[in-house]
């Protein structure tokens, strides 16, 4: 998947539901499109249906299927492996997938991707979730970016003496679809810093 020429693929994960996937995944796209001006489609590739209810909102269709555009940014609500193939011959220049949480073990799919961006969620209640990935976060080490939108500093730094897992703290953002200035350039870094 990384290796078709002149196409950045980037696969988003959560540690479990609730970390902000699909929050960030918005983000991104709209970063790449809006500010970079790069073509870019985003496939959801897990089982929640949001993009069916952003689609339904944004535009007043209710879509199965895409792509679905919003913003100049194209949407593929309930996706799979034939509309990444459809992706990889439309001219995009940034494939993002959306693949929600994890679970026990991280699609080869994600493994497979350019850039591997993991996120969880570092409150009290959700450590746990994290913590039961941390072997396969362990191995992703050194190449997938560690993210998180929540959670405290202390939390951060045990993972980091403990593991060796520097989670990086995701800007706050209410809405996916405004880039404020601190936001483009926390996105613009860890964008090109996979490169």
């Amino acid at each position: 998947m990384a290796a078709v020429k002149g196409i950045q693929t980037a696969g988003i994960a959560g540690a479990g539901p609730g970390c902000g996937v699909t929050h960030f995944t918005i983000l991104m796209a709209n970063y790449l499109t809006g500010m970079e001006l790069e073509k870019t489609a985003v496939l959801e590739w897990n089982p929640n249906h949001t993009f069916r209810e952003l689609a339904l909102v944004c535009t007043g269709r209710e879509e199965d299927k895409g792509p679905v555009s919003i913003l100049e940014v194209d949407y593929f609500p309930s996706s799979g492996p034939e509309d990444l193939e459809l992706c990889l011959h439309k001219g995009y220049e940034n494939i993002l997938i959306d693949f929600g949480s994890m679970g026990d073990a991280p699609a080869l799919e994600f493994l497979q991707c350019g850039r591997k961006f993991f996120l969880g969620a570092l409150n009290e209640w959700k450590i746990l979730s994290l913590l039961s990935r941390k072997d396969r976060m362990i191995k992703g080490r050194g190449s997938w970016t560690f993210l998180a939108a929540f959670g405290g500093k202390e939390a951060k730094e045990e993972l980091k003496r403990r593991f060796g897992l520097s989670f990086e703290q995701i800007p706050y953002s209410p809405d996916a679809f405004f880039i404020e200035r601190e936001m483009a350039v926390f996105l613009r870094r860890i964008w090109k810093e996979q490169r």
